[in-house]
């Protein structure tokens, strides 16, 4: 089961989470179109996060974001949680 991705995650840069009251492991939950930090040029630049692989848990009506989903713009993929999971 992949676990939830928080504000210490990352998906080639550091997430960013755009909710503020929704924590995992002392962490604020990311979720759908919430910021990656630039970590290079090009197609590294800052970009968004999108909820793809699953679409039951949300926050405030929107998708959030786990293990293995992907960023917009360079496709690298979220890091998360080992013990706050979602199947």
């Amino acid at each position: 089961m992949p676990g939830v991705s928080r504000d210490n995650d990352t998906a080639g840069g550091d997430l960013i989470p755009s909710q503020t009251t929704v924590k995992a492991n002392d962490e604020l939950i990311i979720v759908d179109g919430d910021g990656v930090a630039g970590h290079g040029i090009g197609i590294h630049a800052p970009q968004t996060i999108s909820a793809d692989l699953q679409s039951t848990v949300k926050i405030g009506g929107v998708d959030i974001v786990i293990a293995g989903d992907d960023a917009d713009v360079c496709g690298e993929l979220a890091t998360g949680s080992d013990n706050v999971n979602i199947n």
